[in-house]
């Protein structure tokens, strides 16, 4: 049994998956590495809040994030191996450890090459592609959602704030669930429906950030964010750094503030990059 308000390292999890370090912490939960015990390997567990133990919006959001996962087969997406809830009730999800440094990490040394671009784009269009295909849209997209490993391509992960279509808007509360800089209009809005083209638009922004390791929208205030992003009130991509006027276009479209405007899907975003880099 664990003490779920003071989980930590040296804790082990089903007799088996030891916490060594921790990597990451985000809304809803901590990230450790852990030691599996069982097969003498690296692990990734990630664990429910202690003060999201008793609501069960945020354990039906956590279980979703498992089940995403577990429907999922490719390359893109980090596997998920265990589901596991303690015997005191503190609930946990393990996943492959993928050695390496996530985006956000990678771009604080400075932006990707266009080279490197593609690598991303070949890459976590056809994972998202994949994620649609199962009705499920991310709705968190960002660097720091995005390993890049050490060997291989770019792998998606945390989808805490997935949203399965048909199900629901945003979350059972309807709260925004997701990083705002990120985020399209109509998330953020709540104006029209939402489907694959917020993460569409939440790649664009990440590939915006990737070539010239700065955000499209700055504010400190949310309110005022939100208005920027509302508008589509930021420079294009190629007024920041230096990049073919066509890539920017692709990126500027996938960001569109009007969803119609977008590219319809990741494959279609995808034949634009391709096509914009052989111009």
């Amino acid at each position: 049994m664990t003490d779920s308000g003071a989980i930590g390292l040296g804790t082990t999890l089903s007799d088996r998956y030891e916490l060594v370090a921790e990597v990451a912490s985000g809304a809803m939960g901590e990230v450790f590495e852990a030691f599996d015990r069982v097969e003498g390997t690296k692990a990734a567990v990630k664990v429910l809040r202690a003060e999201y133990l008793a609501d069960e919006s945020m354990r039906r959001r956590f279980r979703r994030e498992a089940a995403v996962l577990k429907a999922l087969d490719h390359p893109a997406i980090v596997r998920l191996l265990e589901v596991g809830v303690e015997a005191d009730g503190l609930v946990f999800l393990v996943t492959e450890y993928v050695e390496g440094e996530t985006l956000a990490q990678r771009l604080s040394k400075g932006p990707l090459t266009l080279g490197e671009a593609d690598v991303l784009v070949d890459a976590l269009c056809g994972g998202l592609g994949a994620v649609h295909e199962h009705g499920v849209l991310h709705g968190d997209l960002k660097p720091a959602n995005i390993i890049w490993p050490t060997q291989g391509a770019p792998r998606l992960v945390d989808f805490g704030a997935s949203k399965i279509l048909g199900l629901d808007r945003l979350t059972a509360t309807g709260e925004i669930s997701g990083t705002p800089a990120y985020m399209a209009p109509e998330v953020l809005s709540g104006k029209a429906e939402v489907d694959q083209r917020i993460d569409v638009y939440g790649f664009g922004v990440v590939l915006y950030e990737a070539l010239s390791a700065t955000r499209p929208f700055h504010d400190g205030h949310v309110g005022r964010l939100m208005m920027k992003i509302d508008a589509g009130d930021c420079l294009p991509v190629d007024a920041v750094v230096d990049v073919p006027g066509a890539i920017a276009g692709v990126i500027a479209q996938a960001m569109h503030r009007h969803k119609h405007d977008r590219y319809s899907d990741m494959g279609e975003l995808k034949a634009a990059w391709q096509q914009a880099r052989q111009g």
